[in-house]
Order: structure tokens, then C-alpha cells, then sequence
């Protein structure tokens, strides 16, 4: 089995999905329908956009009990990490774990136990955006999509599934104002100052720096052509992050109660609720058990502070399963997965899907 998962890996890391290279993404989703398509799946999806996405299920439904979702489109790397590699028990290559490996497992089980799964309510999920704020996700939802529970592995490395999540609401904010010499400021209008003015007002209702905190970041701002000319014009992106919607709920009205006092203008770029993960709910009840029979302890659990694709699944209160095996280097050349966890990650959907997924 080891072999046979390695090999759909390799395939898979092969194909240089990058988010921006739309070309890359289609053949990525092909590649996967190729795979699915011989075993009588219900196949939707949507290529007529830059980052297509595929679901296929069991049923011909929308609302599957168990939707495995994984994101097939990464960062950039150099030609040489489109080759997955081996080397001291870690296998190297982009996407090994963040998160391809997903996809090469699902559609392993799915090709090695189609009879078993015919007789269950379920799906995969494949998008190719997720890296670039996953904007398919909402359509995909507003068309109707509603699994009862989803397991993403974008997450709670190291077999910790992720109970708590923070969700984020990102926003640019723009100020426009009057041109002057810089020697006669009271001939213009500075946008510059009303913007700062706004972004110290925003940081002083949120102060903290902290993990467990919510956090306000200004990550971006722009404003001014020289040095002795008022700005008409000045931009600042921010990153609002909180594991309380009530305080993503303030955070938005107070942007909304300041901009229309100083007469900016505010963009939404992304957003997405908090993930909690119910330990005790009985949806998820079963892959808790199946945890333990792999690893042999009780499930450990941790925190995440980014977000991932679970965040629109949270915003319509679907629950959402995210856990990951042993890897690391994320985003960077030395991306690596630990090998034998590969097998044993497929052996763990395997036994909760088969075994446990009943109870659901």
C-alpha cells in the first residue's frame, strides 16, 4: 500500500499547481477525474474559472454524511520540488503535506473499496484556490452543497486534531482627499493623515498581540507620490484574527462606524467564521475512535491561528474535522512528510470510513 500511495503522490506533486498557473489547475482536476471516473461517481464540477473544483460522491445528493476535502493548488517552489523525493524516512517534494497527500489517500481508498463505499453518503472535494483565499468555496456552498460533517487535513499537525480555529476578517481601507504642496497642508486634504487616523483608533480598540488574543495587524498601506505633495489618495490592508465571532462581529461594525465618519471607503477581501471542533458531538464520534485505534491514545488536540477552507463550512455551522500527520516545512523548498505516516494517515480514513463512519 505504501508504494501505491507514493505513486499516486508522486503523480499528483508532478503537476505544478501553483494557484496562479491556471493552466497547471486544470490539469490537476483532470488528473483526478481520470481517477474517479471508472468508478460510477456522481462527478459535479466547475472549469469554467481560473481554479476549477470537482466533487464526486457516492450519492446523487448534496448533502453527503462525510465529505473528505483537500486543496490540490500550492505555493510557488523551485522545478526541483515538483519531484517528490525520499531521503532519511521523509518524503520531499510540494504539496507532499500541504496537502496533496489528501487527495492521493481518498482516491486510494476510493479506488481500492468502491463496493464497501456504494453503500455510503459520501464525497471528496477537490478545489485549487485554497492558497489563494479559496474563493470557490462560497459558490460552492451557495449552490447548495451541505455535508453533515468535513474532514480537511489543513491542520493540527502531528495527529492533533484542531479544536479551536480562529476565524479572520480582512479589509482594505481606502481614503481619498485633496492635492496641495506639502509646504501648505491647509490647502489639501491629507489622506494619509484621516486613514492613520482611523488605523490608530482601530489598534487602540484592539491592542493585543497575543496567541490567545484577538489580534489586528495593519499589513499593507500605501499613499503619496513625493515627498512634498499632500496625498489624495492612501490604501491600508488589514488582518482582523479571532477565535470569538462576537469580536469578529465588532471588529466589523467598528470598521463600518469609522469609515463613514471619516468618509473612507472599506472593502471586505476575505472572511470566515471561528472553527470549533464539538469533541463530544456524535457526529464525530467515530473518527475519534478510529484516532485512537491507529495511535493507540486518546486523541490530542491543539489550536490553529490561520484559517483554512473549514472556515466557510463554519460560517453554516458544518462540523469540520481537521488533523494532520507528522510533517513540516510548509511553504518552503524542504517541505516533508514523514513516510510511514502516509500509510498509517490512509490506514486512519480507511478504518474511520469503513469501520466507524456508521456512527455518523
Amino acid at each position: 500500500m505504501q508504494t501505491e500511495l507514493e505513486t499516486l503522490l508522486s503523480q499528483f506533486i508532478a503537476i505544478p499547481s501553483v494557484s496562479n498557473n491556471s493552466v497547471a489547475c486544470h490539469e490537476v482536476i483532470e488528473f483526478a477525474r481520470e481517477q474517479l471516473s471508472p468508478l460510477n461517481l456522481h462527478i459535479t464540477s466547475d472549469t469554467n474559472r481560473e481554479n476549477p473544483w470537482l466533487i464526486a460522491t457516492t450519492k446523487n445528493t448534496k448533502e453527503p454524511d462525510i465529505l473528505l476535502a483537500a486543496h490540490l493548488d500550492v505555493v510557488p517552489a523551485e522545478a526541483s520540488a515538483f519531484t517528490l523525493t525520499k531521503q532519511d524516512g521523509r518524503l520531499y517534494g510540494r504539496g507532499v503535506y500541504d496537502m496533496k497527500l489528501a487527495a492521493a489517500c481518498y482516491i486510494t481508498l476510493f479506488k481500492n473499496h468502491i463496493a464497501e463505499l456504494t453503500s455510503l453518503n459520501i464525497g471528496i472535494l477537490l478545489t485549487t484556490d485554497e492558497e489563494i483565499g479559496g474563493d470557490s468555496m462560497p459558490p460552492i456552498l451557495e449552490a447548495g452543497w451541505r455535508p453533515k460533517l468535513v474532514f480537511i487535513p489543513d491542520g493540527g499537525d502531528n495527529w492533533h486534531v484542531e479544536e479551536y480555529a480562529k476565524g479572520l476578517c480582512g479589509v482594505e481601507i481606502i481614503a481619498r482627499g485633496r492635492t496641495a504642496h506639502g509646504s501648505r497642508p491647509w490647502e489639501g486634504d491629507n489622506a494619509l493623515h484621516r486613514l492613520m487616523d482611523v488605523l490608530n483608533m482601530l489598534r487602540a480598540r484592539f491592542p493585543h498581540q497575543t496567541p490567545d488574543d484577538s489580534t489586528l495587524a495593519v499589513n499593507h498601506l500605501t499613499g503619496g507620490l513625493a515627498v512634498n505633495q499632500i496625498a489624495d489618495y492612501a490604501a491600508a490592508k488589514v488582518d482582523f484574527r479571532s477565535f470569538k465571532r462576537e469580536d469578529l462581529h465588532a471588529f466589523r461594525g467598528e470598521v463600518a462606524r469609522l469609515s463613514a465618519e471619516h468618509a473612507l471607503e472599506i472593502n471586505i477581501t476575505q472572511e470566515g467564521d471561528p472553527l470549533l471542533f464539538d469533541r463530544t458531538s456524535p457526529k464525530v464520534r467515530g473518527f475519534l475512535a478510529a484516532l485512537e485505534a491507529i495511535t493507540g491514545e486518546p486523541p490530542k488536540y491543539t489550536k490553529s491561528y490561520g484559517a483554512s477552507d473549514a472556515r466557510y463550512f463554519a460560517q453554516y455551522d458544518i462540523p469540520c474535522i481537521v488533523m494532520e500527520p507528522h510533517g513540516g516545512g510548509r511553504h518552503s523548498q524542504d517541505e516533508w512528510l514523514l513516510a510511514s505516516d502516509l500509510e498509517r494517515y490512509y490506514r486512519l480514513i480507511k478504518t474511520w470510513v469503513l469501520e466507524h463512519s456508521v456512527t455518523t
